[in-house]
C-alpha cells in the first residue's frame, strides 16, 4: 500500500541508471510546483570519479550520499513543503533509510533493452553504459509491504504519458484541466461528468436549453475559460461540427485548442484544422468510444494532431481512459484519430453481424435447445469472448429472444467510409462490406439476426430500434 492524495509527503523516483528518472521526477514536480531535488547532487567528488572511471559503488560508499539525501527530504517536509526527489534506490535497505509516513518509491522498471536505449541517449553523464549490468545485479525490486508502485517503461509510452500515470495513480492534484464540453448529449454529459470526478473543471454548453448546460451560449463558454482555451466538441458529424467550429474560430484566440471528439469523416479533420489555423487556432480529432459505459469504464481514445496539443490535452485524456495502460493512442497527426475511429467501427460492424447471424442459427436449429444459454457458455474459455458478447448475453437475458427488438440496425456511416478508404488503398474488406449491405437491407428475412445487431447497439450505446 502507499499513501495517496494528502498523505503524500514525498515522492522518491526509483531505477537504475538510465531510466528516466531526472526526466520523470522534474514533470511530476512541475505539475505538483513541488521542490526537486536530484540524488546524483548529493554524491561526493569521490563518487562520481568511481562512477566516470567505471567502478560500482560499494555500500560504504551509498550510506553518505543516502543519509544526506535523506536529510535534505527531512528538511522539506518539517519546513511543511512537499518534494520529488530521484534516486536509484537500488536495494530494500537503502529505500528503508529514506522511507517514512508519507513517503511514496515509484519504481520506473524496464528491459535491459528499453533502459540501454535511454540510457545511450544521454549526453555528458558521469555514469557510463559499462555499469548498467551492475546496477540490474543489485537491484532489489519493491516488495510487497513497501510504499510504492512500478512504472513499466517497456510500454513504450512518453515521459509525459508516465508522469499523468502516476499523478493519477496517486490521487494528486496539478493535473487538472478547465476546458469547455459543447453537446451534452448521451456521450457528452457523461464525458463531462468523468472529467469532473477525475479533477478537472468543465464548462458545459448544449444548443437544448432542456440539457443540463452551464451556459447560454458558445460566447459565454469561451468567456468562462482561462488561456490557453480547450474546447471539446461532442456534436452531431457533418454540418453541425462544421458550424461549430466555424463559429469558435471567430471567438477563440492564438493557442487556443478545438477538439473533435465526434464521428466526423476524417477528410473533415484536416479542413477544420486549416480553417482554425488561420486564426492560430490548433485542433485535434479524438475518435471516442466506450457509449453509455464509458462515465463508468471509461472511454478508448484514439488521438489525430500535433505533439504539443496532444501534450495540452492529455491530462483530459489520462482521466477519459479506462484504468490501467490502454485506451490511449495518439495515432498520428490530425485526421489519424477519425481515420482510426472509423477503421475501429468498421470492425464493429463485422463483429456484431458475425454475432446475430451465429445468434440466429442458433436459434433456428432444432438440435439447441437453448440458444441464449449457448451464447452464455462461450463467455469463459471461448476464443470468442468479447465485451460484444458479454453484452449480448445481458440483452438476451433480459429480453429472451429479443422478442421486444425490430429486426432492423441502422448504419452511422463510419463503416461506409471505411470501405471507400479501403477502395481508395486497394485494401480489401469482405466482411465489413457485408456487414453494412445487411444493415441497408435488414428488413424482411433475417430477422433474429438484425435483432441481435440493434440488441447489440442499444447495449453499448443506447440507440437501436425497438417494436412500439
Amino acid at each position: 500500500m502507499y499513501p495517496t492524495d494528502g498523505q503524500v509527503k514525498a515522492i522518491i523516483v526509483m531505477g537504475v541508471s538510465g531510466s528516466g528518472k531526472t526526466t520523470l521526477g522534474a514533470l511530476v514536480a512541475g505539475k505538483l510546483s513541488w521542490a526537486f531535488a536530484e540524488a546524483d547532487d548529493f554524491h561526493p567528488q569521490v563518487n562520481i570519479d568511481k562512477m566516470s572511471q567505471g567502478i560500482p559503488l560499494t555500500d560504504e560508499d551509498r550510506w553518505p550520499w543516502l543519509e544526506a539525501l535523506r536529510a535534505w527530504m527531512d528538511e522539506q517536509i518539517e519546513a511543511g513543503k512537499h518534494c520529488v526527489i530521484t534516486c536509484s534506490a537500488l536495494k530494500r535497505s537503502y529505500r528503508e533509510l529514506l522511507s517514512g509516513p508519507g513517503v511514496v518509491f515509484v519504481h520506473l522498471d524496464g528491459s535491459r533493452e528499453t533502459v540501454a536505449a535511454r540510457m545511450g541517449a544521454r549526453t555528458g553523464h558521469f555514469m557510463p553504459l559499462s555499469l548498467l549490468d551492475s546496477q540490474y545485479a543489485t537491484l532489489e525490486p519493491l516488495e510487497p509491504g513497501e510504499s510504492g508502485f512500478t512504472v513499466d517503461l517497456d510500454l513504450g509510452r512518453t515521459p509525459t504519458e508516465e508522469a499523468m500515470g502516476v499523478l493519477k495513480t496517486l490521487h494528486l492534484g496539478g493535473h487538472g484541466l478547465s476546458l469547455g464540453m459543447v453537446g451534452l448529449g448521451k456521450m457528452g454529459a457523461n464525458m463531462a461528468e468523468r472529467l469532473k470526478a477525475g479533477g478537472h473543471t468543465v464548462v458545459g454548453y448544449d444548443a437544448s436549453s432542456d440539457a443540463s448546460r452551464d451556459v447560454e451560449s458558445l460566447e459565454e463558454l469561451v468567456s468562462a475559460l482561462p488561456s490557453p482555451k480547450v474546447v471539446w466538441l461532442m456534436v452531431p458529424a457533418g454540418e453541425p461540427t462544421s458550424a461549430t467550429i466555424a463559429q469558435l474560430s471567430g471567438l477563440l484566440g492564438e493557442g487556443d485548442l478545438v477538439v473533435d471528439g465526434g464521428n466526423s469523416h476524417y477528410t473533415e479533420d484536416q479542413a477544420h484544422a486549416a480553417q482554425l489555423a488561420e486564426h492560430g487556432i490548433h485542433f485535434m480529432d479524438v475518435g471516442t468510444s466506450g457509449g453509455v459505459w464509458g462515465k463508468d469504464e471509461g472511454y478508448a481514445l484514439m488521438a489525430g494532431g500535433a505533439d504539443a496539443d496532444y501534450e495540452l490535452l492529455l491530462p483530459a485524456l489520462e482521466t477519459l481512459k479506462p484504468d490501467g495502460d490502454s485506451g490511449l493512442v495518439h495515432a498520428g497527426p490530425v485526421g489519424a484519430g477519425h481515420f482510426a475511429k472509423m477503421v475501429h467501427n468498421g470492425i464493429e460492424y463485422g463483429m456484431m453481424q458475425a454475432l446475430g447471424e451465429g445468434y440466429e442459427l442458433l436459434r433456428s436449429s432444432d438440435l439447441v435447445t437453448d440458444a441464449d444459454r449457448v451464447l452464455d457458455s462461450w463467455r469463459s474459455g471461448s476464443v470468442v469472448r468479447s465485451w460484444l458478447l458479454d453484452l449480448l448475453v445481458r440483452a438476451v437475458k433480459a429480453d429472451p429472444g429479443l422478442a421486444s427488438f425490430a429486426p432492423q440496425a441502422a448504419e452511422s456511416g463510419e463503416a461506409k467510409w471505411m470501405i471507400e478508404a479501403a477502395l481508395g488503398l486497394g485494401v480489401p474488406v469482405p466482411v465489413t462490406s457485408a456487414s453494412l449491405y445487411a444493415r441497408q437491407v435488414s428488413t424482411g428475412g433475417g430477422a433474429d439476426t438484425m435483432r441481435a445487431v440493434a440488441a447489440l447497439r442499444n447495449q453499448f450505446g443506447g440507440h437501436g430500434y425497438k417494436k412500439e
